[in-house]
């Protein structure tokens, strides 16, 4: 296992693929950094909390979407294109165990995504400190507890991808299989969920009554999918209050209660949903298990 981790994370480092993976960070943390920079112009201020709430909103939407595809990508030719170039053969003739092989490449590769995490951590925290945001002990874990999520996203599509590099031995298959595979759970799947969380949810519910309606059925119905359960985690980085606004209009004065949102942070998103944060570490060794049995039993000619 060791050699093949070291293996793995030598190739990974000299490579693509962590540059990748980081670039993809930069370039949706940079628009962040942008209107950050923007918004306190002339003087203005911007708490932690406010930069990190308009953070969050823009790096777990899109970024997930690049991130997964990189990741299942990469999972899904993982093995496979090895049994084509005949590298696998190779290298289990130097009497390592088939067990020990994957298991490393597959640990290699996720330190590779670590690195480029950390990379992309500090990246943040420097643009943060750039526009002028107090770096506080609270953003300080946030940053980090946000990419860690994006982490777990990542390492759960890669095992994906090795479930179907062990199962399809052509690359070019396999690789065409994952895209479909990551664009049904990830944009095909949740619409029906969300369909139906509209579809039940009582007339007048609130918005937060809403949120945890449709948290309990991706909970239940999309365990599966990674950028699903990120999507409640970070959902709950927010709580709603019920505040009185009075406004003045033709009619008179009405008084109308709203909610006004109140930044959590994403270590209390974490605590308030263990559950999909648990699901994300459970799912990414249950796809790792399929992929190890398989790749003992398969035959590599």
């Amino acid at each position: 296992m060791w050699w093949g981790f070291k293996l793995e994370l030598k190739k990974g480092m000299h490579t693509k693929k962590l540059w990748a993976v980081l670039l993809i960070m930069l370039l949706f943390y940079m628009p962040v950094v942008y209107v950050l920079k923007q918004g306190m112009k002339g003087g203005g201020e911007m708490s932690g909390e406010a930069a990190m709430s308009l953070m969050i909103q823009f790096i777990t939407g899109m970024s997930m979407f690049f991130l997964g595809i990189v990741a299942i990508v990469m999972g899904a030719t993982a093995v496979n294109k090895g049994i084509e170039e005949g590298t696998i053969r190779v290298v289990l003739s130097k009497k390592i165990s088939r067990l020990s092989y994957i298991l490393g490449k597959f640990s290699g590769q996720g330190v590779v995504f670590f690195a480029a995490v950390l990379l992309a951590v500090l990246v943040a925290l420097a643009g943060l400190a750039y526009v002028g945001v107090s770096l506080t002990g609270k953003v300080f874990g946030d940053v980090f507890l946000l990419n860690i999520v994006l982490f777990m996203v990542m390492v759960e599509f890669l095992a994906l991808g090795y479930v179907l590099s062990t199962f399809l031995k052509s690359s070019g298959s396999a690789l065409g299989v994952a895209l479909v595979v990551f664009f049904i759970i990830y944009l095909v799947l949740p619409i029906f969920v969300q369909y139906e969380v509209y579809t039940h949810a009582p007339g007048g519910i609130s918005d937060q009554g809403l949120r945890d309606m449709k948290a309990d059925y991706y909970t239940k119905y999309l365990f599966y999918s990674p950028t699903a359960q990120a999507e409640v985690i970070t959902s709950y980085v927010s709580d709603y209050k019920v505040v009185q606004k009075t406004v003045n209009t033709p009619q008179g004065t009405k008084t109308y209660a709203t909610n006004l949102p109140i930044y959590r942070g994403v270590g209390y998103a974490i605590k308030e949903r263990w559950i999909n944060f648990l699901l994300l570490i459970i799912m990414s060794l249950a796809y790792l298990a399929v992929a190890v049995v398989r790749f003992v039993r398969m035959d590599l000619r």
